[in-house]
């Protein structure tokens, strides 16, 4: 059975499109991956919840804490 012409187009062109659908898996992967690090090396202070910035919490400092033993 010979292959029809139309058949010939799509199996000329299997290569490109694999190479197409590749490119935007990576990118997209790779956007992930970037804001992963970037979050990572920038951390925000506090959380924010809809825009609007949360309170601050307040942690005992327990560098000024120290036991006197005699």
């Amino acid at each position: 059975m010979k292959p029809s012409n139309r058949q010939l187009v799509i199996g000329s062109l299997q290569p490109f499109l694999f190479c197409v659908g590749m490119y935007c898996v990576v990118l997209i992967f790779s956007i992930f991956v970037c804001t992963s690090i970037f979050k990572a090396m920038n951390p925000q202070k506090y959380p924010t919840v809809a825009g609007k910035s949360a309170t601050p919490v307040n942690k005992p400092e327990t560098a000024a804490m120290v036991a006197f033993i005699k």
